[in-house]
């Protein structure tokens, strides 16, 4: 294996921080493009090359791409309080700039480019009749959940892809849960007692922890895997209600049962974030153990949450 030159867009973020880690770790040079000099200290001591910009406005960090030979776009663009469609669109139209500019950024340093990886979601996929979705699923129309983010950038990367060659590869995640995002506030409102199932909360959910998801993408970059999507989720698709009650009980406080239905939902948390809740997706990730040949760090949640549970738990109510 030789090692990669990677630029990683979101360094620092859910997926970018283990992902740093594993490309260093894995002989790689990294460069991390991150907005502050925090954030840049923060790169420098997990032994990556940190490179000051904003994906969203033109710059000097577009001038470090000429020798590197794969790009990672873990960038977010989710925007803040509820995650009404509207809100969606827009962040996925802010995602589609961000990704413009780094393609512009690829053409002019002429890059020896292997690999250029996008992460998106479950959400753009067209489930079978049983829920089922992996690489042959076809892309939806009607973008519900966060896939009203993707399904505004999808165009971009696959006319890119078409027409100079972008050596795209596509993951599809389930919902990546990790010690930042959706997860600890998850876990802190069913500890609190203000937890509601989405629908009957019998819909299956497909995870995947964050430290896989990065294991996912190191292996498509090794693979050279471009023109290719990937389902990346652990093995076992899990019904709302039964991830619910898993972490009530690790919480040791009651089990939350009571259920909304998802227009309401949508009032509190917003449309997509709802839909996204109530969707009925189970993902197969053959493909992507046996062709990337991942081996994933927590198979199911059983193993990834856990730890988790513990670190994003507040002091117990009853305790105060």
């Amino acid at each position: 294996m030789s090692p990669e030159t990677v630029f990683v867009a979101g360094a620092t973020g859910l997926v970018g921080k283990p992902l740093v880690h594993r490309l260093v770790d894995r002989g790689h040079h990294v460069r991390a493009l991150v907005r502050n000099d925090s954030s840049a200290a923060t790169v420098l001591a997990m032994g990556a090359e940190p490179i000051l910009g904003d994906l969203g406005i033109p710059g000097p960090w577009q001038d470090h791409f000429g020798d590197c030979t794969s790009v990672v776009d873990a960038s977010q663009s989710r925007p803040r309080g509820r995650i009404t469609a509207r809100r969606a669109a827009a962040a996925g139209r802010e995602r589609v700039r961000f990704t413009q500019n780094m393609f512009t950024a690829i053409q002019n340093g002429h890059s020896p480019l292997g690999t250029y990886v996008w992460l998106t979601g479950l959400d753009e996929l067209v489930p079978s009749a049983e829920g089922i979705v992996d690489e042959t699923s076809p892309l939806t129309i009607r973008p519900r959940g966060f896939g009203r983010i993707g399904s505004q950038i999808r165009p971009a990367v696959e006319a890119a892809h078409h027409s100079w060659g972008l050596p795209l590869v596509s993951l599809h995640m389930g919902l990546i849960y990790g010690s930042e995002g959706w997860f600890p506030d998850y876990v802190r409102r069913i500890q609190r007692g203000r937890f509601a199932l989405v629908g009957n909360g019998q819909n299956f959910i497909s995870l995947v922890s964050a430290q896989d998801v990065a294991q996912a993408i190191v292996a498509a970059i090794e693979h050279r895997m471009a023109g290719h999507r990937f389902v990346v989720v652990d093995d076992e698709p899990v019904r709302q209600a039964d991830l619910v009650r898993f972490l009530a009980e690790g919480l040791s406080v009651p089990v939350p049962h009571r259920k909304v239905p998802p227009w309401l939902a949508g009032l509190v948390v917003g449309r997509a974030a709802a839909e996204t809740a109530a969707a009925n997706v189970r993902g197969s990730n053959e493909r992507m153990k046996r062709e990337l040949e991942v081996k994933l760090q927590f198979p199911t949640y059983r193993e990834g949450l856990p730890p988790l549970v513990a670190a994003s738990s507040c002091p117990s109510e009853s305790a105060r």
